[in-house]
């Protein structure tokens, strides 16, 4: 829980940062900036994020997506502080709020300070960006008249959130005791209306005994020792210290918690707030394409009198009166030698019924070739969304963007008038081992451009064996060790529908061996020459794999 107490010591780890000089601004997503901060000849990234759902602050060594083209605020703060000084860190009281003090001349060289202000609060989290005297510059997020009764626009007067409520940090443990004797503090909510930064994490954490008085004080001293836990709700949490929960990991600082914890979560909402939720449009578009798939099924099976047909139209011009007209009649079936009856509609002659047999017969064949034809398409279909499904999966923003241009390019979605077309090259992941280079497909535009315009002829690809997977190439002709063979059919393995399994065929060929399948949607091909490896997915081996930038 991101509460003002573990703000605080957060800040703790953040003060390697003061005096660094911020090198780079990017945002990723669009409530996400992270900073580039140059400090004691070290690199650091340090991300804030205003996120209603994933509010925080703390270093990263994650990678993120960039956009080509940054945000009007990414601008103006690029334009304002990059390049300026971190003269102090401080939070207010102990509120969520977290205030970077910037030093730095601008482009006349006049010397300037800037407060970059990070109020991490949920929903109304925010960034905002004053000059020294709190006018505000810009913010992320506009509110003329919003929480707290304060507005924030440009021009106007920042001004910290009001609360009556005590900042515990201001007391000793004797006189935290006195305020509860005082104020008469018999629950966990009576902690968190009287004190300023104080979360239901920490208040249950201080009445697990009898003693919460003299707890209140021990704990939001305690030691760090970042921990996901199981909170009181018995839901997965995070906090500086277990405070007597359940620990289910330790870490070693907050900040790689946090990565932990919240990188894979945050990077789902982002792709699924930048593609309209592509996920759920591929499962509907497979539950569709079934459902049409065992219509179908069903309609040949509807079509299997087709021989009987043609059988009854032909034993009937064997009959002598064919101007007969009958309910039925028996017949010899000269290819059986067995008597069998014919039904007839009595409104037509025996020459007419034996017509509407032929034409039932033919009716049918064209059926059964028009119903072949369209399991065929519908089992491609359905192939390659399994394939869009699987490549969803293992997306970053950029590849899910991707996807969607593809499935706009193919007529499942439509676009929007005002977006506008891109002609950026797909950009591949990229593995380095011996100085090879091995490059990754992750959707269907990158396999393409991998395996068809990147790749040499004679350089190695690889694919997982029968399964959704990426393209995998490994670049280099000659002189190819088993390792980089290996290493690189490991990354095909990892990189598929199978990477949760052990001993996965891999298939392996030249590229001049490939052939791209005509008239299917996809990156599908056919090859020759091909030699299978069986290898054991490991994503600590692909983690600790170079990944060439």
């Amino acid at each position: 829980m991101f509460d003002g107490i573990f703000l605080n010591k957060m800040l703790e780890e953040l003060n390697i940062l003061k005096t660094g000089r911020i090198n780079k601004i990017n945002e990723s997503g669009d409530t996400d900036l992270i900073f580039n901060i140059r400090s004691n000849y070290k690199n650091y990234n340090l991300l804030i994020s205003a996120s209603s759902s994933f509010s925080r602050c703390h270093l990263t060594e994650k990678n993120y997506d960039f956009p080509s083209i940054p945000k009007s605020f990414t601008m103006l703060l690029r334009k304002h502080i990059n390049g300026f000084f971190i003269k102090n860190i401080y939070t207010h009281s102990s509120d969520r709020i977290l205030i970077f003090e910037l030093e730095g001349f601008d482009e006349l060289s006049y010397k300037k300070e800037y407060y970059l202000i990070s109020e991490i609060m949920g929903r109304y989290s925010n960034i905002i960006l004053t000059n020294k005297n709190y006018e505000i510059i810009d913010a992320l997020k506009h509110d003329g008249i919003g929480e707290y009764n304060r507005t924030i626009l440009p021009h106007a007067i920042y001004t910290f959130p009001i609360s009556n409520k005590l900042n515990p940090f201001d007391y000793s443990k004797d006189e935290l005791i006195n305020l509860s004797k005082e104020h008469k503090l018999f629950s966990p909510k009576d902690y968190t209306d009287l004190f300023n930064g104080i979360s239901f994490n920490i208040a249950e954490a201080i009445f697990i005994n009898d003693n919460h008085m003299e707890n209140f004080y021990e704990f939001i001293h305690k030691q760090i020792l970042p921990s996901t836990i199981i909170n009181f709700k018995n839901k997965l949490d995070f906090y500086y210290n277990p405070l007597n929960n359940e620990v289910v990991k330790s870490y070693e600082s907050l900040s790689k918690m946090l990565d932990d914890f919240y990188y894979q979560e945050d990077l789902n909402a982002k792709i699924k707030s930048k593609t309209n939720d592509l996920k759920n449009f591929i499962n509907k578009e497979i539950k569709k394409y079934e459902n049409k798939l065992n219509k179908l099924k069903n309609e040949l099976n509807n079509t299997s009198e087709l021989e009987t047909y043609k059988l009854y139209g032909e034993l009937l011009l064997q009959l002598p009166n064919l101007k007969d007209k009958l309910k039925n009649i028996e017949v010899n079936n000269y290819y059986t030698n067995e008597i069998i009856n014919i039904p007839l509609d009595n409104k037509y002659t025996i020459l007419e019924n034996s017509n509407r047999y032929y034409k039932k017969y033919q009716k049918s064949k064209n059926a059964i070739f028009f119903i072949n034809e369209q399991i065929e398409k519908t089992e491609n279909e359905i192939k390659y969304f399994n394939d869009l499904s699987f490549q969803i999966s293992i997306s970053n923003i950029n590849d899910a963007l991707e996807i969607k241009d593809e499935l706009i390019n193919n007529k499942y979605l439509f676009e929007k008038e005002n977006s506008k077309k891109k002609n950026n090259k797909p950009k591949l992941l990229t593995y380095e081992i011996n100085d090879t280079l091995i490059s990754v497909g992750k959707n269907n535009m990158q396999n393409d451009y991998l395996t068809h315009k990147f790749a040499k002829a004679n350089e190695l690809w690889f694919h997982v064996k029968d399964a959704p997977g990426s393209h995998v190439v490994l670049h280099k002709s000659t002189d190819i060790k088993d390792e980089e063979i290996r290493t690189a059919a490991l990354i095909a393995a990892y990189y598929s529908s199978f990477s949760n399994s052990s001993s996965v065929a891999v298939d392996y060929t030249l590229i001049r061996n490939l052939k791209k399948v005509p008239k299917i949607k996809g990156s599908f091909v056919t090859m020759t020459h091909q030699k299978t490896i069986y290898v054991d997915p490991d994503k600590q081996i692909i983690d600790s794999l170079k990944v060439k930038k």
